[in-house]
């Protein structure tokens, strides 16, 4: 499955207002300057309207929290351990084939096998005649992006007709055993835990009381359109920069700025959990200038740890370490993100719908590339969730890929259809989590689809192709159903005013 994670997580994290400013703050001088004190919190007719209010927190949420918590850690852990038994060692200077023998680097044949894989020296080079007769070694880049692409090139057609063919027989030979389950079952076990987690704790923060509850950023309508846009921007821009600057310095400092904010998500993550554990927002123990980011030694602690995991991942680019972070900035997307409503959601998956399909299908045709596989390969930062699949010639792992936009921004969607789930509960209308539980089998299927296309054509799918009419339409049948789907297009979830935000901070200051 292709990655979509430029869009939305960089936008997310574009947007994000600092965890110690109160939910309304983002807009406080905003509603000063164009509108009179007090003149918002009245309706046309000159009655103040009822204020909003959040319902109270459903039974149950903290055990399920933590319960998802440990089968989250638990199955990161069990796919570590599985993904890791793949590998056995190969000799330095040998090969493996994928029939088993080993050869010497040296009698590696590009014309049987293929392109140089990174262990050899001539990784990312062909050999081609010069005008003069002579054999030169040229870089695979140096070739135009319509051909002819000559022996050795990634995308020569026989190579490529010929590696399509050998994975069409590898896929149906394993398509019911362990070595073809694993690396779905894992994609599939990885992303729905992150989701249905990320939901159900947005519902915890959602739901504390005003004085302690967490800054997050509440997207409007506005917002939601201007998602594609951006996102195709940053993509775009990495694209550019990978293809023309993408010298290993430009490369490293990609890296090292999406690492150095995994490290803070880390932070987040584990202050979340322990206020999760003991019921309780911890005091914080010092306040960043300028920022004006209060924080707590849980959350401390936690950026030590992921401190330690950045240094291990800038060293050697292990996958567990990159899905450690990956699964840790999906939990934070998804619960400090907010929607208004749900015209908002969909408005949003909507536009990113075909911000996804336009840059994995249409992308090569106009820019000569796959904007979007080309990024994903090319940036090696926690930017997508990795899948072992097998063990490649050189004695490393092969993956396959998840984007982290296809779970976070479905996750958005799904965590205020999980709020609206704890609104119902609070009116008695509702007992669980219906509107969740129902959309998540939704989202699994999704999965489950954009998978079995994947394998049956060999080729990246936009994920979001599969997912959004899976959980927009699940979201409507699960309302309509029920009788609330007016109720549900005209429910919104405003920002606390000002003067709530200014009660907050006092309150926080007084601890």
């Amino acid at each position: 499955p292709s990655s979509s994670f430029c869009s939305p997580l960089g936008l997310c994290l574009s947007k994000m207002p600092p965890r110690s400013q109160s939910p309304g703050a983002t807009r406080k001088k905003d509603e000063k300057k164009d509108e009179a004190p007090g003149k918002t919190a009245e309706s046309s007719n000159g009655v103040a309207p009822a204020k909003f209010v959040t319902p109270p927190r459903p039974e149950g949420l903290r055990s399920s929290i933590m319960t998802l918590h440990l089968a989250l850690a638990g199955s990161v852990a069990l796919f570590s351990f599985l993904g890791q038994s793949m590998l056995h060692p190969v000799p330095e200077g040998k090969f493996q084939k994928k029939d088993g023998p080993l050869i010497d680097m040296n009698n590696y044949d590009p014309v049987e096998m293929g392109p140089y894989p990174k262990c050899h020296p001539r990784f990312g080079e062909h050999q081609s005649l010069a005008e003069n007769g002579t054999t030169i070694w040229v870089k695979n880049s140096a070739v135009g992006a319509s051909g002819p692409f000559p022996v050795g090139h990634p995308e020569n057609l026989v190579f490529v007709a010929k590696s399509h063919k050998e994975f069409e027989k590898e896929n149906a030979e394993n398509r019911f055993k362990w070595a073809g389950l694993q690396p779905n079952l894992h994609l599939l076990t990885l992303a729905t835990l992150c989701v249905y987690l990320g939901a159900k704790h947005s519902v915890w923060l959602w739901t504390e009381p005003i004085e302690t509850r967490e800054a997050a950023q509440l997207l409007q309508k506005e917002d939601a359109y201007w998602f594609p846009v951006m996102g195709s921007c940053v993509l775009f821009g990495l694209f550019l920069v990978l293809k023309y600057l993408g010298s290993e310095y430009i490369k490293l400092m990609i890296t090292a700025g999406i690492v150095f904010m995994c490290m803070f998500g880390i932070g987040t993550n584990l202050e979340h959990l322990f206020a999760v554990f003991k019921s309780k927002v911890s005091n914080p123990i010092f306040t960043i200038p300028y920022f004006d980011e209060k924080v707590t030694s849980v959350e401390m602690l936690g950026m030590l740890i992921g401190g330690t995991m950045a240094a291990g991942f800038m060293w050697n680019k292990h996958w567990i370490i990159n899905n450690a972070f990956g699964c840790s900035f999906c939990l934070v997307g998804i619960k400090m993100i907010g929607l208004s409503s749900w015209k908002t959601g969909a408005i949003m998956l909507i536009g990113l719908f075909w911000y996804d399909v336009f840059w994995v299908f249409g992308s090569k045709s106009v820019f000569g590339s796959n904007v979007m596989i080309s990024v994903a390969k090319g940036v090696e930062a926690p930017i997508k969730l990795m899948f072992p699949r097998s063990m490649g010639g050189c004695g490393t792992l092969l993956h396959s890929m998840l984007g982290l936009g296809d779970i976070v921004v479905p996750g958005i969607f799904i965590a205020f259809m999980a709020k609206w789930d704890a609104v119902k509960i609070g009116e008695k209308k509702s007992t669980s989590f219906v509107y969740l539980n129902s959309i998540m089998v939704a989202y699994v299927l999704s999965l489950l689809t954009t998978v079995t296309i994947m394998l049956f054509f060999n080729a990246a799918q936009p994920a979001l192709l599969y997912i959004v009419p899976f959980v927009l339409i699940a979201s409507v049948v699960v309302a309509t159903s029920r009788g609330e789907m007016k109720e549900l297009w005209n429910y919104t979830i405003t920002e606390d005013p000002p003067e709530d935000a200014k009660a907050s901070e006092d309150a926080k200051k007084e601890k």
